[in-house]
């Protein structure tokens, strides 16, 4: 049985190749498509090569528990996004207790100013994760997801490390 997690029992760490499989079986999850999508193997494997891509695991006692993937923009302004992030099984604390492990990442250990995310509308359980952490509601970007038969909007959010450091 899992139990809660807090901030201090889980660990986070650098994703490899090696981890491409538990990343791809919590996508696969039931109902984690329409809220965090997927990528193949070899999708995986190319961001994790590039450059401003970090793939992040979260273990709570040892065992795998969620990633993150983190796009740092490469224009010097000091910001990156939050592309993904996932855990399972949910309701245990582990995303909210990831989520502060990555800001903590972002802001304290990479001296970033701004960590954004886009989240869809639907996905109000997440929305009200990031804003109890500080995130703030920037827009929405009209039609920008393409999912199979039409497009999507999603909801801009970001954070920034003065809001951060305050919270």
């Amino acid at each position: 049985m899992c139990q809660s997690a807090t901030a201090q029992s889980l660990t986070v760490e650098a994703a490899s190749a090696a981890d491409i499989p538990f990343i791809m079986s919590i996508e696969r999850s039931p109902g984690y498509q329409a809220l965090v999508g997927s990528y193949d193997a070899i999708e995986h494997r190319r961001r994790m090569e590039a450059q401003t891509c970090t793939y992040l695991l979260c273990r709570n006692a040892g065992e795998l528990v969620g990633f993150a993937v983190i796009r740092r923009d490469d224009d010097g302004m000091g910001t990156a996004q939050l592309h993904r992030i996932a855990v399972s099984p949910p309701g245990n604390g582990y995303g909210s207790a990831f989520l502060r492990k990555i800001c903590r990442w972002v802001f304290s250990e990479h001296g970033l100013d701004r960590l954004w995310l886009d989240v869809l509308p639907s996905n109000v359980h997440a929305t009200r994760l990031y804003e109890k952490l500080g995130f703030v509601r920037e827009g929405v970007m009209r039609a920008s997801l393409r999912v199979p038969g039409g497009r999507q909007d999603l909801v801009l959010m970001s954070l920034l490390r003065e809001d951060w450091e305050r919270h």
